[in-house]
């Protein structure tokens, strides 16, 4: 009876030990990570005045955000971001393939860190070198030129949605790769033997088996790209020129203009579809799963 109970307080010791520990890390999560994002769903509700908000019940925001338009830019935006995915997924799935069941494994971290590098530069220097690429007079004119396939400099590349989409593309295709990186790396060879002892091709065994077992990864490098392509504004500053302008950019001139409900309620919808992609990835994709790959 005396070893139970004994037992008992060693367990309700520990209990209170974890606790302990995990309380910090917690408030740190809830105070600096939740409340302000939950803040900003109430906020967006209320009556703004000359330099912030009040408390009054309203949806007023939520009814200029359609009365003025504004949602023209936010479906651009959607739509870009959603383009520069999709992009994302066809180039770096391959190259995620090939750095996991190809590449010799002595060259396979050489590889993947290559695409961290650019990593070390300056954000804005990064995106500013694509106008040394795409401009007028860049590489690619130059080189387009030189070979003889134009005649004159191409107008179209530089300060246009085409280099916004190519901008954001560079700046987070290594946020496609690595999740699925670590999804293939679930994927073992005698799945993927047995798959071609059964007779099927490699087609059928990338749609059926491979690409089926890696959604994991697949949907948590979407969520990555589509998330920090929505919420980037470098590359519509430096490429996109005067003509393109993006939900970001339209925050910031809200939040200059002092118009904080509207850019609280624009936030919060950009939460909201972002939210609901998470859930969807949790149920459908088991994106949890991927993480059992760290383990």
């Amino acid at each position: 009876m005396k070893d139970i109970r004994k037992s008992n307080v060693l367990k309700s010791k520990d209990r209170i030990l974890f606790f302990i520990q995990l309380l910090p890390p917690a408030l740190f999560v809830i105070i600096l990570g939740a409340l302000p994002l939950v803040l900003i769903m109430i906020w967006s509700f209320w009556e703004p005045t000359a330099y912030w908000i009040k408390p009054n019940l309203t949806i007023a925001a939520y009814d200029k955000f359609f009365t003025l338009e504004r949602y023209i830019t936010f479906l651009k935006t959607l739509r870009v971001s959603f383009t520069v995915t999709f992009l994302a997924l066809i180039i770096g799935y391959p190259i995620a393939y090939f750095i996991r069941k190809i590449v010799n494994e002595k060259y396979r971290n050489v590889l993947l860190f290559t695409f961290i590098i650019p990593f070390f530069l300056s954000y804005i220097v990064r995106v500013f070198s694509l106008r040394l690429i795409l401009g007028r007079y860049g590489v690619i004119n130059n080189v387009l030129m030189w070979i003889g396939l134009i005649s004159e400099p191409l107008e179209g590349l530089l300060f246009s949605e085409i280099a916004v989409h190519i901008g954001l593309l560079s700046s987070y295709l290594p946020f496609m790769i690595f999740p699925i990186v670590l999804s293939i790396e679930r994927v073992g060879e005698s799945t993927i033997e047995a798959s071609q002892d059964l007779g099927a091709t490699f087609f059928h065994t990338l749609t059926r088996v491979i690409i089926p077992l890696t959604k994991p990864g697949i949907f948590a490098g979407c969520i990555f790209v589509f998330v920090s392509s929505l919420g980037s504004t470098v590359e519509w500053d430096l490429l996109g020129g005067v003509g393109e302008f993006s939900t970001p950019q339209m925050l910031e001139s809200l939040m200059t203009a002092l118009k904080f409900p509207s850019a609280f309620a624009i936030s919060t919808m950009i939460l909201a579809i972002t939210m609901g992609a998470l859930l969807l990835g949790f149920k459908y994709a088991r994106i949890a799963e991927l993480f059992e790959t760290l383990e």
